[in-house]
């Protein structure tokens, strides 16, 4: 878990339109030793957002494209230096500017847990020399 040094919190949000509690997705996150908070719920989504200083959101894409972008697009404009990464059945080539990566939920969960804390090192990374180059 490379990652975890790197950020400065440990609670990951974990968004989604499906019944939760049967998510393997989340199962698997879990099990990687983050803080995991879960919602389905917009309005308690903005709210742990805002209340839970989280190191990254993960919202997963299982009911439409665009809907899934409209709430990225709301968090970012609530924080925008949280990163957000959509998990999704399929890869997209082109994401929009306000979120930071793709992972396909498509691959199996040790790939895909695997997958989400590469793209989290290398957000985190990413955001580190932002950092360093702001205060250059």
């Amino acid at each position: 878990m490379a990652a975890r040094g790197t950020m400065k919190h440990d609670t990951i949000l974990f968004i989604s339109t499906q019944k939760i509690c049967d998510n393997s997705v989340l199962t698997a996150i879990k099990a990687t030793g983050y803080r995991v908070v879960s919602t389905t719920s917009t309005q308690a989504m903005a709210l742990l957002f805002i209340m839970h200083c989280t190191a990254v959101v993960l919202l997963d894409r299982a009911a439409s494209e665009n809907t899934s972008f409209e709430v990225a697009q709301d968090l970012r404009a609530m924080c925008h230096d949280v990163p957000i990464i959509l998990l999704s059945p399929t890869l997209i080539s082109s994401l929009p500017p306000h979120i930071d990566a793709c992972v396909s939920t498509a691959r199996p969960l040790a790939s895909l847990t695997s997958d989400v804390l590469r793209a989290l090192a290398l957000i985190s990374d990413r955001h580190q020399r932002g950092l360093f180059k702001q205060a250059s």
